[in-house]
């Protein structure tokens, strides 16, 4: 993020939909969110540093993030900002450091920060894991963080993002994920907030999302069944279902609000 393709002008008709993925993964995570949203949003899966396509400059901070995608959204309206895992933390922290550029938050699969301990044994298993190289580290990861049989072509594209990831931009972003506490920008955000979880992640465990979810005023906390940590692949209908009528009140609120706003 930015991605070197430029964001596609700004259809002023429909609202954008702006899908951030997680760690280690680019905009192929989201290979069946995008056509269920393109028909009424438009949509951006903008990638992050030394992912996907995505230039890797050496160094990956939550700041960076921040500045990278407030760059691709700008001289756009309030957008709907959905984050998955570590895109889930540059969601936060977006929404918190740019609340009037942010329609809704949905936060998904994520923690607001981790135990120091958890932190730091999940930072040395992933320079661990990558030690025999990215192609063998995507096989092992899938096969630790899938909790059902995914689509074969899903399965694949994951494997190949993972694969294609830059090595030092993976570790450099584990240690920003990690490491992260986004809790300050809690208060900060103004925006109708959903937080998604998996029923069987164990990466990001329900307790992490009700942890959100009781941080952000007024946040509400949905789970999508039968999912691990990939939820949006893992059980694509239940999670498209969730999220597209989340957007759908979100929008339906905001324009009856509008309406009924005094000329």
């Amino acid at each position: 993020m930015p991605h070197p393709v430029t964001a596609p002008a700004h259809d002023g008709d429909r609202h954008t939909v702006v899908l951030l993925h997680s760690l280690g993964t680019d905009r192929r995570l989201w290979r069946r969110q995008v056509p269920a949203l393109s028909d009424a949003y438009e949509v951006l899966t903008p990638e992050t540093r030394g992912h996907g396509e995505a230039d890797w400059p050496g160094e990956a901070t939550l700041t960076g993030w921040v500045s990278d995608l407030d760059r691709v959204l700008q001289d756009r309206g309030p957008v709907h900002l959905v984050g998955l895992s570590m895109g889930g933390l540059q969601a936060v922290a977006y929404a918190g450091t740019h609340p009037e550029k942010v329609r809704s938050l949905v936060v998904a699969n994520s923690f607001a920060r981790l135990p120091a301990d958890v932190a730091e044994a999940r930072v040395q298993g992933a320079a661990e894991g990558i030690a025999a190289g990215m192609d063998a580290f995507a096989e092992q990861y899938l096969a630790q963080t899938l909790t059902r049989v995914i689509d074969e072509e899903d399965h694949s594209a994951l494997r190949g993002a993972i694969a294609a990831v830059h090595p030092g931009a993976y570790l450099s972003s584990v240690e920003v994920t990690f490491r992260a506490d986004v809790t300050p920008w809690f208060s900060l955000i103004a925006c109708p907030t959903l937080v998604v979880a998996g029923e069987h992640d164990h990466k990001a465990p329900l307790q992490r999302s009700q942890e959100i979810a009781d941080g952000i005023d007024g946040a509400a906390l949905e789970v999508v069944a039968g999912a691990g940590h990939l939820s949006c692949l893992e059980n694509a209908g239940g999670f498209n279902k969730i999220l597209t009528s989340f957007l759908g009140s979100v929008d339906a609120g905001l324009q009856k609000r509008h309406e009924e706003t005094p000329a």
